[in-house]
């Protein structure tokens, strides 16, 4: 039974606005780190559908430009993990293709898709902070995927000299570029392997 059952609709959106801000306190310095408003930093409860664990999330969450933040909570409001994890959304335009919506118009992104926010990291590199790239449910069984092997590129290396990247530097440019196989990135080296491509 939740503390919310005994409340009218007013006493429920005033709890709510409460513990909200008590977040907000809690994660101050954190949300000034990131450089993000408090607007972008809020409360999701998570549940399972199918069999996996999900947050819903708004169409708006997914356009915030430095990324959604969020901590889980219970069924009181009160934080779901007494390490007070902090998980963010990174934006992306393609949410519709990417997520399942529910019957209240809420995407259902999956926990594990997440990525934990490290405060010690933000707290030094402050709104360049990196997120972590741990598993979200360290519980959870890691995976087995098999990952298929591409042929070679059709041309030698000496013809063309590639820089390279980690994965978790591509920027949206860069996603759209290989998906749509346009030379839009604002690398010159992965724009010129889509136009041999």
């Amino acid at each position: 039974m939740s503390i919310l059952d005994g409340m009218d609709d007013d006493e429920k959106r005033l709890y709510r606005q409460k513990k909200l801000k008590e977040m907000h306190d809690y994660n101050e310095s954190l949300i000034k780190d990131l450089g993000i408003s408090k607007t972008d930093f809020n409360m999701k409860k998570a549940f399972t559908r199918n069999g996996v664990i999900v947050v819903g999330i708004f169409e708006n969450e997914f356009k915030k430009s430095k990324g959604f933040y969020f901590e889980l909570i219970n069924s009181d409001i009160e934080p779901d993990d007494p390490a007070r994890t902090v998980y963010r959304l990174s934006p992306t335009e393609f949410y519709a293709d990417e997520f399942e919506m529910d019957e209240y118009g809420k995407f259902l992104v999956p926990v594990e898709q997440l990525r934990i926010v490290n405060r010690q990291s933000a707290a030094i590199s402050k709104a360049s902070a990196s997120t972590s790239s741990d598993r979200v449910l360290k519980d959870e069984p890691t995976l087995k995927t098999t990952i298929p092997v591409k042929p070679p590129l059709p041309f030698a290396e000496s013809q063309l000299k590639v820089d390279d990247a980690p994965f978790s530097e591509m920027t949206i440019r860069d996603y759209l570029a290989i998906h749509t196989g346009k030379p839009v990135s604002t690398k010159s080296w992965l724009n010129e392997l889509i136009k041999i491509k």
